[in-house]
């Protein structure tokens, strides 16, 4: 995991991507702009403790969009 809390529950079946190889920084307006990052959540409403990450691994092409 490269920045953010990591996840601490380990239920991937809780995590969705928010923003896939891209992001939408203040630095750019908060217009979309690729990068090799993608944003991850493990999402407490599907049993995940609700920790936020950036990755550039490749399991996010296997997680589920929000």
């Amino acid at each position: 995991m490269s920045g953010g809390k990591a996840c601490t529950c380990g239920n991937r079946e809780a995590w969705r991507v928010h923003a896939r190889r891209c992001n939408y920084s203040a630095f750019n307006g908060y217009r979309y702009t690729p990068s090799d990052y993608s944003s991850v959540e493990c999402i407490r409403a599907l049993g995940g403790c609700g920790a936020w990450w950036r990755t550039k691994a490749a399991y996010v092409d296997k997680v589920p969009s929000v």
